[in-house]
Protein backbone atom coordinates (compact mmCIF):
# COMPACT_ATOMS: atom_id res chain seq x y z
CA UNK A 1 0.00 0.00 0.00
CA UNK A 2 1.39 3.56 -0.91
CA UNK A 3 1.31 6.11 1.61
CA UNK A 4 -0.79 9.40 0.61
CA UNK A 5 0.65 12.14 -0.85
CA UNK A 6 0.84 14.36 2.56
CA UNK A 7 0.40 18.67 2.42
CA UNK A 8 2.44 21.01 3.39
CA UNK A 9 1.84 24.19 4.49
CA UNK A 10 3.90 27.30 4.07
CA UNK A 11 6.00 26.58 7.14
CA UNK A 12 7.15 22.76 6.57
CA UNK A 13 8.03 24.29 3.30
CA UNK A 14 10.25 26.76 4.49
CA UNK A 15 11.91 24.28 6.49
CA UNK A 16 12.69 22.13 4.67
CA UNK A 17 13.50 24.49 1.83
CA UNK A 18 14.97 27.15 3.74
CA UNK A 19 13.03 29.70 1.49
CA UNK A 20 11.62 32.83 2.81
CA UNK A 21 7.50 33.60 1.88
CA UNK A 22 8.53 36.16 -0.54
CA UNK A 23 10.86 34.01 -2.67
CA UNK A 24 8.61 31.01 -2.55
CA UNK A 25 6.06 33.59 -4.32
CA UNK A 26 8.78 35.02 -6.70
CA UNK A 27 9.28 31.65 -8.23
CA UNK A 28 6.09 30.05 -8.38
CA UNK A 29 4.98 33.05 -10.55
CA UNK A 30 8.34 32.10 -12.78
CA UNK A 31 7.34 28.27 -13.09
CA UNK A 32 10.53 27.32 -11.20
CA UNK A 33 8.97 26.17 -8.21
CA UNK A 34 5.66 23.86 -7.34
CA UNK A 35 2.56 25.30 -7.60
CA UNK A 36 0.48 25.42 -4.54
CA UNK A 37 -2.83 23.78 -3.97
CA UNK A 38 -5.69 25.26 -2.53
CA UNK A 39 -6.95 24.14 0.61
CA UNK A 40 -9.06 26.83 1.11
CA UNK A 41 -10.37 30.59 0.25
CA UNK A 42 -7.08 32.08 2.47
CA UNK A 43 -5.11 28.16 3.04
CA UNK A 44 -2.70 26.73 0.19
CA UNK A 45 -0.45 23.99 0.51
CA UNK A 46 2.00 22.38 -1.39
CA UNK A 47 1.96 18.71 -2.33
CA UNK A 48 5.25 17.12 -0.54
CA UNK A 49 5.63 14.97 -3.62
CA UNK A 50 6.21 18.65 -6.10
CA UNK A 51 8.47 19.88 -2.64
CA UNK A 52 10.79 16.33 -2.98
CA UNK A 53 10.98 16.28 -6.74
CA UNK A 54 12.16 20.23 -6.96
CA UNK A 55 14.91 19.26 -4.27
CA UNK A 56 15.84 16.54 -6.53
CA UNK A 57 16.33 18.55 -9.29
CA UNK A 58 18.30 20.93 -7.23
CA UNK A 59 20.72 18.44 -6.13
CA UNK A 60 21.08 17.20 -9.75
CA UNK A 61 22.18 20.28 -10.92
CA UNK A 62 24.06 21.10 -7.58
CA UNK A 63 25.77 17.66 -8.20
CA UNK A 64 26.55 18.04 -11.79
CA UNK A 65 30.17 18.36 -11.49
CA UNK A 66 30.20 21.39 -14.10
CA UNK A 67 32.79 23.79 -14.66
CA UNK A 68 32.38 27.38 -13.00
Amino acid sequence: MTEPNRILRFRDVRDRTGLSRTTVWRQVKAGSFPKPVNLTKHAVGWHETDIQAWQAGLRRIGGSGGEA
